[in-house]
């Protein structure tokens, strides 16, 4: 059954902001911003906020000590005003599974691998299982209160799902030489609960194998259900709040096979149950950083999309990363220029998802006066008008 979205938000197209350098770096203010954005037909933002700030990922969000005096100033219920003045949609993002500052301080609530490894540090990232209770009463508080002040039209979840790199997860890898989270006692005690089963849960590595031989099934069902209850009880909080906010999640980028089924299995993400408690799915459909074609986002956001029977939106990134460090010698192109945003957009255009999204905003700003960044720009403004 496919839910209707509010009048209110038109998801035809949007941008993720996901640090302050439109108005630290850049000098702009609140309504500056909002008819930059208009002028470039973009009709939502998928926002973070003092309320609910961002750590550092793929991209730097944190802000510097040398910029707090400016930071200081910054007004999110301005910049949510300006936006709503000019009918472009607000969701307020906050990232649920993905938290340095909350694991540093709670290292007991890390994750253990089937191969007994306790998670450490990728790059940028370290994440936390969805059963971590006291992370989420954590985070539903966080919501609460910005929701409270910014009336979002949207609540949007990052990093809601089980840990892992997905990122790294590219054409010609195997699922077995990656992670699979969580075998800590916590989880696998919970599990066991669960389904009246007896595990070992002192012993990751026993247990995982006693999984993988005896109860693949039931475990994947468990992860899932978990993710779908951790964004059930967001949505009870959130909604008490604001009665008619609606969900937003991270999609994973996977089709349902993909990987022997890793999104479900590796994951914790099933869209068809979490159509239940997720009014619009946002694909991140970032195809350099996948080394797959330009074509690529439309087809998987599609495919998402038809699965879950619920609105999706397919974000796309407008410059190339993962090119350095771990990432470097990966096969993955070094530019996106403005023909090949074309065709994503051309092919995102002809499908039936409900709008697309641009990763990120800063990118935008910064390609201004370029050659790739005017044919981007343009494509861009002309997205389904």
């Amino acid at each position: 059954m496919e839910r209707t979205t509010p009048r209110s938000v038109n998801l035809r197209s949007g941008v993720k902001v996901y640090d302050n350098d439109w108005y630290i770096r850049h000098g702009m203010e609140p309504d500056q911003l909002a008819d930059m954005l208009a002028s470039w037909n973009v009709s939502y933002v998928i926002a973070q906020s003092r309320y609910l700030p961002m750590q550092d990922s793929a991209v730097p969000s944190r802000v510097t000590r040398a910029d707090l005096a400016r930071y200081a100033t910054l007004d999110d219920v301005a910049v949510r005003k300006a936006l709503a003045e000019r009918g472009i949609g607000y969701f307020s993002c906050l990232n649920i599974c993905f938290d340095p500052d909350y694991i540093a301080a709670h290292p007991e609530q890390l994750p253990i691998d089937q191969f007994g490894k306790i998670e450490e540090k990728q790059d940028w990232y370290i994440g936390v299982p969805p059963d971590r209770e006291a992370n989420l009463a954590h985070k539903i508080d966080l919501l609460e209160k910005g929701v409270a002040a910014l009336t979002p039209d949207v609540v949007h979840l990052g990093f809601i799902r089980w840990p892992g790199l997905w990122e790294a997860w590219l054409p010609g890898d195997r699922r077995a030489d990656k992670p699979e989270y969580c075998y800590a006692p916590q989880t696998l005690d919970r599990f066991a609960k669960a389904y009246g089963l007896t595990l070992d849960a002192s012993d990751p590595v026993a247990a995982a194998a006693t999984i993988a031989r005896s109860y693949r099934d039931e475990w994947t069902a468990h992860k899932c259900a978990t993710t779908v209850g951790a964004i059930r009880q967001i949505r009870q909080a959130v909604t008490a709040v604001k009665g008619d906010v609606e969900i937003s999640i991270n999609t994973l980028p996977f089709f349902a096979d993909d990987f022997d089924h890793c999104v479900t299995e590796v994951f914790g993400q099933d869209v068809r149950a979490l159509a239940e408690v997720v009014d619009i799915f946002e694909v991140m459909a970032y195809h350099q950083i996948m080394g797959r074609e330009p074509e690529w986002p439309a087809n998987v956001a599609t495919d998402i999309r038809a699965r879950s029977g619920a609105k999706a939106i397919c974000t796309v990134q407008a410059r190339a990363l993962y090119l350095e460090g771990m990432h470097a010698g990966r096969g993955r192109n070094p530019v996106i220029d403005g023909q090949e945003f074309t065709r994503m957009l051309d092919a995102v255009e002809k499908s039936p998802v409900e709008g697309l999204c641009v990763f990120t905003l800063n990118d935008l700003i910064e390609m201004r006066g370029t050659s790739d960044g005017s044919a981007i720009l343009d494509r861009l403004s002309r997205f389904r008008r």
